[in-house]
């Protein structure tokens, strides 16, 4: 099975657990299991140890203990249990975790340990590992929500569109969702926020904000082979934003230049900011077939009228 094809249970799962489920409306892990009980049709599995059931659903001591099916598992509990639960994920034989706890490498020391124990569990059990530090996948298109998002997000109308955002700083992908949904300046198809990138990253999932390209030549040649228009807003341009991006998400943010050549390269669009980003994905979701190799043939056509 090629890597591309091995993240489509996380769009398309028939069962999802939930390790660190909470009762309390305070928790964000009370917020991921509202929003998967607003949307999402298929099975749905609280892991908590404290508790025998939440929101009325069946709660289970461990994910050892939860039924099929259950096609990935979001664990939201302090950085230090993760470990021990991704380990567990691999033991049950769950193909893929959402991590969307932060404490790991954007904090540097013990927390950078914890990632690699991750990245290693994932790889020595062919795991897939979204993820850690990311506020994980809505999908207004199939109305699913795997976010600890507040679920405040159902109160405004989640609008389908042709348009995919992937998003390496959390904050930032909600921003964007509270921004298109307010102002209902467009549909969107997916928003990913894919956090520190431990293992899913941009390669393996059309506009992107990126703080950092995990594996650049890799992700340049999907860019070239795209039949979709792609568009990037590069994070940490300045040398604040590069202080930034280290401290959002572990990320080193490369030299301006030389990646905004070799985007052009590839045939990427690269918005100046956030407005750019949008007007551009807008613009180019009329238009999805198009190629980066149209050599630029586009007219502009203004009408003044007095």
């Amino acid at each position: 099975m090629s890597r591309e094809k091995t993240v489509n249970f996380f769009f398309e799962p028939k069962g999802i657990a939930l390790i660190g489920a909470s009762k309390n409306p305070l928790k964000g892990g009370q917020s991921i299991l509202k929003n998967l009980m607003a949307g999402f049709k298929g099975k749905i599995y609280p892991v908590n140890p404290g508790h025998d059931e939440v929101n009325g659903l069946k709660s289970y001591p461990s994910i050892l203990e939860v039924p099929d099916p259950v096609d990935f598992a979001i664990i939201f509990i302090p950085a230090e249990a993760t470990v021990k639960a991704a380990k567990e994920c691999a033991e049950r034989g769950i193909p893929g975790v959402m991590v969307q706890s932060a404490g790991f490498a954007e904090v540097g020391g013990r927390g950078e340990v914890l990632q690699e124990e991750l990245r290693a569990i994932g790889r020595k059990n062919g795991m897939r590992i979204w993820g850690p530090n990311c506020m994980g996948l809505v999908d207004p298109v199939k109305n699913h929500v795997f976010s600890f998002v507040s679920p405040a997000i159902w109160d405004e109308e989640l609008v389908p569109g042709r348009v995919s955002f992937i998003v390496q700083s959390g904050m930032l992908s909600a921003g964007f969702l509270m921004d298109i949904m307010s102002h209902g300046t467009m549909g969107i198809s997916k928003a990913c926020s894919i956090g520190n990138k431990v293992d899913v990253d941009e390669c393996d999932l059309v506009g992107l904000y990126l703080e950092s390209m995990k594996n650049g030549k890799r992700f340049l040649d999907l860019c070239q082979r795209s039949r979709k228009p792609i568009v990037v807003l590069k994070g940490g341009k300045s040398e604040k934003g590069a202080r930034a991006a280290l401290s959002h998400t572990g990320s080193i943010a490369g030299d301006r230049a030389i990646i905004s050549g070799a985007l052009a390269q590839a045939g990427v669009v690269e918005a100046g900011d956030f407005m750019e980003l949008m007007d551009l994905c807008r613009t180019l979701a009329q238009y999805p077939e198009t190629s980066s190799s149209c050599g630029g043939r586009i007219a502009v056509w203004i009408s003044m009228v007095s």
